[in-house]
């Protein structure tokens, strides 16, 4: 049952996110500005999950009430705060640059989990860590003569903290909260700030 429906929607979740970068870029490049295409895919985004999340919520409401704080912090910046960062960084990184900028985010969840909960991380942890930074460092030719845009790195950067928030955020399933009603309530505020 669940398995045979979640394959299909992580594979097209998958490949969703693996065409956005590109898809992205070829926006940019034909002059739509990074807010512009940020904030026309994040409402098309709210409006395909309205409907579900409707549904899912049956007229739940005091869940929305209850994790305002929540949504609205989860809408901003892991939703629209990621993005909008992440489709700056690639008006002057490459795609791939920008993607590995937006993955040490997963480096910030550890180091939170670590400073904020006491979750020292484990040797093999440390280890995809440092292999993690050393490859970043490889790729973006730090000590070699290519320049890189520091405001693009910079953009990077903040599309990682976008991407730990998102993953932290998520975690909370204490809510009650539907996981689609999240997304989609996340997306709805995300346009919002973003328009």
């Amino acid at each position: 049952g669940d398995l045979r429906r979640g394959v299909p929607m992580a594979l097209a979740s998958a490949a969703a996110f693996a065409t956005s970068g590109t898809f992205g870029k070829s926006l940019l490049d034909n002059g739509w500005s990074p807010g512009a295409a940020v904030t026309t895919r994040i409402s098309v985004a709210a409006v395909v999950l309205l409907v579900p999340a409707l549904i899912q919520l049956d007229g739940r409401w005091f869940l929305l009430r209850k994790n305002l704080g929540l949504i609205l912090v989860y809408g901003a910046l892991a939703v629209g705060g990621c993005q909008l960062f992440y489709f700056n960084a690639v008006q002057t990184l490459s795609v791939g640059v920008a993607l590995l900028l937006e993955y040490l985010g997963l480096v910030l969840v550890v180091g939170w989990l670590w400073l904020r909960h006491g979750q020292r991380p484990r040797r093999w942890t440390v280890a995809g860590i440092v292999l993690s930074v050393a490859g970043l460092g490889l790729v973006l030719d730090v000590t070699g003569g290519m320049r890189v845009d520091l405001t693009g790195v910079l953009w990077g950067l903040g599309a990682a903290v976008g991407l730990a928030t998102f993953f932290v955020l998520s975690a909370h399933d204490e809510t009650g909260l539907p996981p689609l009603v999240m997304a989609a309530a996340g997306m709805a505020v995300g346009a919002i700030v973003l328009g």
